[in-house]
């Protein structure tokens, strides 16, 4: 059945001027738990890459992080979605290698989105949260307000580049911030997994691929913070 989302964003929401917005802080306030069921879209057990799978609400924030989502920033939800066991979450439901969206960057193939309840008034208790995936929706149960977060994450090798991120960033300079986090984010990720399987490579030309895969995203971001180019034309493209 069809489900209609209210996502209702932080910055609509009131805040309590005595209450400074919390920073995050993920041994306190992340509590992830699987969820209690999934059910794989797969046709095929052999299907490569496999289907994403559709997932029952897992909990996410522990009450200490309810607490704080109720005076949460957009900065607060920015270090929560590039949190690792966040991106592992997200990842390990979808099958595919993710990581959260840079700001302003638009819809691309393979994006899902993490809908974070912050009340109980809604469909999911606060602190849960349901992956979303394209032509799935929310629904609103009752007529109680709600209040919910969204969350985008973006497959890995999505082609994101600063001219894409330009009308939401709404500057060139913010653009090329958030481009060069993104980039940072992919390495990191990147050889992280490289690490941890580095035993497991193959072969020298193997591990020499997997490597200047994953350092290629931390070379473009340092010649894009280093450019003096006001256009950053070249990388437009990658």
């Amino acid at each position: 059945m069809p489900m209609n989302a209210l996502i209702i964003p932080l910055n609509a929401r009131r805040q309590n001027s005595a209450n400074a917005a919390p920073s995050f802080d993920a041994s306190r306030h992340l509590a992830i738990e699987p969820p209690a069921w999934t059910v794989s879209l797969s046709g095929a057990l052999d299907e490569a890459p496999p289907s994403p799978a559709l997932a029952a609400p897992f909990r996410l924030l522990s009450a200490a992080g309810i607490a704080a989502a109720e005076r949460a920033s957009p900065k607060f939800l920015a270090e929560m979605a590039r949190h690792p066991k966040v991106i592992d979450a997200v990842s390990a439901l979808t099958s595919t290698c993710m990581v959260p969206a840079p700001a302003g960057a638009s819809a691309t193939a393979g994006a899902v989105a993490l809908v974070l309840s912050l009340s109980n008034a809604g469909a999911l208790a606060a602190g849960f949260a349901l992956l979303q995936h394209p032509g799935i929706v929310l629904r609103q149960n009752g007529s109680s307000s709600a209040a919910y977060a969204k969350l985008v994450f973006l497959p890995e090798d999505a082609d994101i580049s600063i001219h894409d991120l330009e009308d939401g960033a709404g500057d060139v300079e913010r653009a090329r911030i958030e481009w060069v986090r993104h980039k940072t984010l992919l390495s990191h990720r990147k050889l992280g997994r490289l690490l941890e399987n580095f035993d497991r490579c193959g072969d020298r030309m193997t591990l020499v691929q997997e490597l200047w895969e994953a350092l290629a995203d931390a070379e473009h971001a340092i010649e894009a913070l280093s450019s003096e180019t006001e256009s950053l034309d070249i990388f437009y493209e990658t």
